[in-house]
């Protein structure tokens, strides 16, 4: 019975994570993303786009 309970609760978790996840919808950041942010952290200043 305590297993089922533990498994019910792993099951709702693991669902709502996943809802979380899909909801926020991110896309992976490209390799010049990454690249302009570090810039920007290193220069102290934000990010420009051309």
């Amino acid at each position: 019975m305590i297993t089922y309970v533990i498994l019910g609760i792993t099951f709702l978790y693991a669902v709502i994570q996943i809802s979380l996840y899909a909801s926020r919808q991110r896309k992976p950041l490209t390799r010049e993303d990454i690249d302009e942010r570090l810039l920007a952290a290193l220069n102290g200043g934000a990010p420009t786009r051309e």
